[in-house]
């Protein structure tokens, strides 16, 4: 479970960089970067025993790669999960989350979490397992935990807010799926969906699309995640949708390199925006 390091990153150095750990169902990602050095952002991925506790495997990893307690500009825990509601500001009261999220969710994890929506004047209210969040909280400084739809939501208001016709943006992970639309920086409708079949994405995209009043001729598709599934539905989509087009990746200095490629666009998104 040893993770080879950038030659760049250094504990000498680390102080200048953002770290990021990505908690995942049956593993994590891990990524880092310094704002100030040309092409710095590289990206790791790594599965976990699916027979072991994920909290355990996830007390393996920090003690086989003891870079990732070293001591950073700031240090991201995302959480990457479907489980998560959007609350107006107007009538979010931080003592009252828990219940949100278990209104909405039969089972909800153990800790409760929020991130503020600036730009929106709404919380992203999500669970997390009570154990990893402990962990966490003990094993790393300057820490802050984000949801992986939230960077997201940032970067696509910011993309949308100059373009004349409506768009809709989604991310395709392993069985699990983003979706949300904007126009002309407005968010519409934003959700995240499970699927077992490529029917499945089918299903999502075009029903969202339907019932948030999107012109099959001008409106935009924006796609962005595993390249397979998207060549899979690209074809049978065009029968429904002229303007499919994959997810525009910002072309910052420190992001340039083939590793941003492979990383997911939450990553990547959390590296431009402040949450």
């Amino acid at each position: 479970m040893s993770i080879n390091l950038s030659d760049k990153l250094t504990a000498d150095h680390s102080e200048n960089y953002i770290m990021s750990i990505r908690l995942r169902s049956g593993g994590l990602s891990f990524s880092a970067y310094s704002p100030s050095v040309n092409e710095s952002f590289f990206y790791r991925d790594i599965e976990f025993d699916r027979t072991k506790p994920y909290v355990s495997s996830l007390k393996e990893c920090f003690f086989e790669n003891d870079f990732l307690t070293w001591f950073y500009k700031q240090v991201n825990v995302v959480c990457a999960t479907s489980r998560y509601t959007i609350v107006p500001a107007a009538v979010f009261q931080e003592k009252q989350k828990a219940e949100l999220l278990a209104f909405t969710f039969s089972s909800p994890e153990g800790r409760c979490l929020n991130n503020e929506l600036k730009e929106e004047q709404a919380e992203l209210v999500f669970g997390m397992d009570e154990e990893v969040y402990e962990f966490c909280s003990r094993s790393l400084v300057n820490l802050h935990f984000v949801h992986h739809v939230s960077p997201l939501l940032s970067l696509w208001k910011k993309q949308s807010r100059t373009r004349l016709h409506r768009r809709m943006y989604v991310v395709l992970h392993r069985r699990g799926m983003d979706v949300a639309c904007y126009a002309q920086g407005n968010l519409l409708f934003v959700n995240s969906f499970e699927y077992e079949h490529t029917d499945d994405i089918l299903y999502y995209i075009l029903y969202v699309w339907k019932q948030v009043g999107m012109d099959q001729q001008k409106d935009q598709l924006f796609l962005s995640g595993d390249a397979g599934l998207q060549n899979s539905i690209t074809n049978t989509l065009r029968n429904y949708l002229r303007n499919i087009d994959p997810q525009e990746i910002p072309s910052e200095a420190y992001l340039m390199g083939t590793e941003v490629l492979q990383a997911p666009l939450d990553l990547i998104a959390l590296s431009l925006c402040e949450l």
